[in-house]
């Protein structure tokens, strides 16, 4: 991640974190194939990151009137990938389009949180006058 923040991203162009999380075990495999295809669109990438993971658990009584000593223990894993991209404006919308659509279906165990950030031209909001 220090590496897409570090360097200087050009005017005009967009960079998209693709945050992928859930308990599935193709979670991996998904965060992969959209790094894939965005080097294969011709797409500066970044990740696939394995970001930390989250641990719930819980402990339940067996029976509810007798037998404190008797308990269930559950516990649920939950990983995160991040991915990101740094391209051209248009070139960026049609890959989170092609990402919403178009991607072999995906578990209904993993979400996708896409984030954007635009970078402009600072010429264009300058006039060019002098200040004092």
């Amino acid at each position: 991640m220090s590496n897409l923040i570090s360097t200087i991203v050009s005017n005009g162009r967009k960079v998209v974190s693709f945050q992928l999380q859930g308990i599935d075990r193709t979670l991996p495999y998904i965060a992969k194939r959209i790094s894939w295809a965005a080097k294969l669109s011709g797409i500066k990438t970044t990740g696939p990151y394995p970001l930390p993971s989250e641990s719930k658990k819980w402990t339940i009584n067996k029976s509810p009137h007798t037998d404190k000593r008797s308990r269930d223990q559950y516990e649920i894993r939950i990983s995160k990938r991040l991915v990101q991209i740094d391209a051209p404006i248009e070139t960026a919308d049609k890959f989170v389009k092609f990402v919403q659509t178009k991607m072999p279906p995906i578990s209904s165990s993993v979400d996708i949180k896409i984030e954007e950030r635009i970078y402009i031209p600072i010429q264009t909001n300058y006039s060019g006058k002098k200040i004092a």
